[in-house]
């Protein structure tokens, strides 16, 4: 699996946030966010996994800025390899700022994953 960083297997995700997911002040609860993108950290992942994808076996959470009702965030989950015993997902949230048209990161994530002896697929 030496060529994984070669391959690059990623998966975007839009994320709408609704008054249903925020506090009283209209800003994102975090741990809403963690729940989602731990969620979406399986995405890039599931291929190699003849069942369940196991749980996480360690991560990383840093939230630098804050969401507000009607942002649109972008979860970008790519998976990347740091040793042969552990795919490592990186995760990453933008949302677009209002005044230009470049992305602002609010969320960066890193989720580790047990590599299984026999993965259903080889990445060559």
């Amino acid at each position: 699996m030496n060529t994984l960083a070669q391959n690059k297997i990623q998966t975007n995700i839009q994320f709408l946030v609704t008054k249903k997911v925020t506090n009283r002040n209209g800003f994102l609860h975090p741990h809403i966010l963690f729940d989602k993108i731990q969620k979406v950290a399986t995405y890039p992942i599931r291929e190699f996994y003849i069942h369940e994808v196991p749980s996480i076996v360690d991560y990383t959470f840093k939230m630098t800025k804050s969401a507000r009702l009607n942002d649109s965030l972008t979860i970008q989950a790519q998976l990347i390899q740091q040793d042969e015993k552990k795919l490592m997902v990186r995760i990453i949230v933008t949302k677009p700022k209002k005044k230009s048209k470049t992305e602002e990161v609010i969320c960066n994530a890193l989720f580790g994953f047990p590599l299984l002896e026999k993965p259903i697929r080889k990445v060559s």
